[in-house]
């Protein structure tokens, strides 16, 4: 397999502004049944991947940046972004109001990233469960798991569509 090109910082800053406007686009035509619909239990809805996206910004992705860009190699918190507490989420709030909290959060964040220099970029910390990470890895990883919920929310669409496919499912599974 041929090795991919890496996404260069400005890319990412880009991917990193785009993730809501990309979610509003997908988000605001649907109602509230799909948006909270739980297609099994202990999967989250949309309405709660949404509301995962914004807790992750701030614990999972700025707070261990702040704290390297703050500090020489600081201890991190191990906050676990892949952690399936679903009853801290309040579901009932509606998805635009949602979403602008995102953008508001998310411009403020990539503006950060943006204005990071390479000294910056290199600093260091000491995640519990991997060891020494740098300010670029999490920045990197912040894009990989917003295409991961994307991802997520569009499988969730498409099985939500599929059983009005009628005889056209015989192209596709559903999901």
């Amino acid at each position: 397999m041929r090795e991919i090109s890496s996404l260069n910082l400005s890319q990412v800053v880009s991917l990193l502004r785009a993730t809501p406007q990309t979610l509003r686009r997908h988000l605001s035509p649907l109602d509230a049944s799909i948006l909270n619909w739980h297609p099994r239990p202990h999967e989250r809805s949309i309405s709660e991947i949404v509301l995962h996206l914004i807790e992750s910004d701030q614990h999972a992705f700025a707070t261990p940046i702040h704290q390297m860009l703050a500090h020489d190699l600081p201890e991190l918190e191990g906050w676990d972004i892949h952690d399936s507490n679903f009853d801290v989420y309040d579901t009932d709030r509606d998805i635009l109001e949602l979403l602008a909290e995102l953008e508001v959060m998310r411009h403020e964040y990539a503006t950060m990233v943006s204005g990071l220099r390479p000294g910056q970029l290199a600093r260091a910390g000491f995640h519990p469960a991997v060891g020494e990470v740098q300010v670029v890895d999490y920045i990197y990883e912040w894009v990989y798991h917003d295409s991961k919920h994307i991802k997520q929310i569009m499988y969730l669409i498409q099985i939500s569509v599929w059983p009005k496919m009628g005889n056209l499912r015989h192209f596709v599974p559903p999901g």
